[in-house]
């Protein structure tokens, strides 16, 4: 008897697809590690260097105004000016990189031991998706100054945009020395730890990420971005993890509660269909995909593995109606869900 594919397509963040080896039709399936479950590393732009101005003190010897006496602004510094000109340009209502990337490195030429000049690059990099340049400017700022926070959750993102995953994970334990309770960097941590399958620690990490964002309802207190997104993320990187772990129970219930959270992630449900399937809770998998075909109906992997579950529960009638569906999305796929229905 064939073999039946189920495929993953990860949404949101951009990942490499997956496709799915599984057993027997009526034996559930098995899952590789790397289910993503969409966009579950999270992401905050870099706040710009901070610009350090003097502050004005006008007045007489008194306290009062000067009558009839101009007041002047003491000069500030030129790498000041400088910097203040490349965040300006950076951002700029359609940012001008060039003129920003110009002037942190006219900064950095000038203050070579200041770390804002150099994080200023990397962050510019990151906006245009050139993390390897982003890495190389996070780390000299970390030369420079090693205790420099705003460069670390940059540096780690940027490393596991690039797949360097140990790195990141690094990065990340450093991150967390000097914000212990922040739960983006669990999150991201779980999400590192995952893809160099360290799943026990993913595990813990997620629920770290977890335990800070407080499940009870109240808001982010950080605001680095929306808690509910954030928290539905931690979810989905603790079902992965638990996927991992083969505890395919534990990894269907984090990721129902990943969609529960945001209802509207097609990926949140394709997961956990995929995860429902192989703990053979099949018609939990149906809903879930079901689900997925309704928040996106031209998602031919959507069709082909509701197909595949509607195999699996032996109801061909609704398998053909998931083949009719997927002819006019993706023929290859078409033809081998009818393969399977038609043995």
């Amino acid at each position: 008897m064939k073999k039946i594919f189920l495929i993953l397509i990860a949404l949101g963040l951009v990942v490499s697809a997956s496709i799915l080896r599984g057993q027997e039709p009526t034996g559930g399936g098995s899952l590789l590690h790397d289910i993503t479950g969409g966009a579950a590393l999270i992401f905050r732009a870099p706040k710009d260097p901070i610009v350090h101005v003097a502050t004005v003190v006008a007045g007489s010897l008194g306290g009062g105004k000067a009558k009839g006496r101009k007041q002047t602004k003491p000069p500030v510094r030129q790498q000041d000016n400088i910097i203040a000109r490349a965040n300006a340009a950076r951002s700029a209502p359609k940012p001008r990189y060039a003129e920003a990337e110009e002037q942190y490195r006219l900064a950095a030429k000038i203050a070579p031991d200041d770390a804002r000049a150099f994080a200023g690059l990397g962050n510019i990099f990151v906006d245009q998706g050139r993390f390897s340049d982003a890495v190389d400017s996070y780390k000299q700022a970390l030369k420079v100054k090693p205790d420099y926070s705003a460069a670390l959750l940059p540096l780690a993102f940027s490393l596991a945009r690039l797949e360097r995953y140990p790195e990141a994970i690094d990065v990340y334990q450093q991150a967390i020395k000097v914000e212990p309770t922040n739960p983006e960097i669990f999150n991201n941590l779980s999400f590192a730890y995952n893809h160099t399958n360290h799943f026990q620690d993913g595990v813990d990490a997620s629920l770290n990420a977890i335990k800070f964002l407080g499940d009870t309802g109240q808001a982010y207190a950080q605001g680095f971005q929306e808690r509910t997104e954030m928290l539905s993320y931690s979810y989905k990187n603790l079902g992965n993890a638990y996927n991992g772990l083969q505890r395919y129970e534990d990894a269907a219930n984090a990721l129902k509660r990943a969609a529960e959270i945001e209802p509207t992630n097609a990926a949140a449900h394709f997961n956990l269909g995929l995860t429902l399937y192989n703990a053979k809770r099949y018609s939990e998998a149906i809903e879930a995909y079901k689900q997925v075909v309704k928040l996106r109906p031209k998602l031919a992997q959507a069709h082909f593995n509701l197909g595949i579950t509607y195999f699996a529960i032996n109801d061909r009638k609704q398998a053909m109606d998931e083949y009719e569906a997927l002819k006019s999305l993706d023929q290859n796929l078409a033809q081998q869900l009818l393969s399977f229905i038609k043995q």
